[in-house]
This record gives C-alpha cells, structure tokens and sequence, in this order.
C-alpha cells in the first residue's frame, strides 16, 4: 500500500514540477511581449506628436501599463492643471 502512495505522490509531484515550469515559460514570454509593445508604443508616440493632447495621454497611458510600475500609475491622482 505504501509503494502505491508514493507512486502516485511521485506523479503528482512531477505534474506539479512541470506545471510550475509551463508557468515560467510563459511569464518570460509575456514579459518579451511586453517590451516589444512598450518599443512599439514609444515609436508611436514620437510620431504622433502633432496629435491632440487626448491621443497622446492615451498613447501614454498605454506605454505606462506595459511596465510593472506604470500599473500603479494609472491609481496616481491627476494634476489640477489637467482635464
């Protein structure tokens, strides 16, 4: 009987070892993805500069999303020149 728990803890654990892998794959992935984007956003936003203020508040607010610290930018208060 014990032979048989440990057989099926072995497989549980080798689930567990190649879930956690898959999740790390893809994370890296993500976060390539998300420099690419950030790369693509800025270009966006050095050629759009003759765009209204409008567009590029929101070009901007997209690049800020793409990085960890701008999630956290998008909670900061506005400025009381600002509409």
């Amino acid at each position: 009987m014990e032979v048989l728990n440990t057989i099926f803890l072995g497989i549980i654990a080798f689930c567990m070892l190649f879930i956690t892998i898959g999740i790390v794959v893809a994370l890296f992935m993500l976060s390539n993805i998300l420099k690419i984007l950030k790369d693509l956003l800025l270009e966006v936003k050095t050629d759009y500069k003759a765009v209204s203020p409008k567009v590029r508040r929101v070009i901007e607010n997209l690049e800020f999303t793409t990085s960890i610290v701008g999630l956290l930018s998008l909670f900061k208060r506005k400025k009381r020149g600002e509409k």
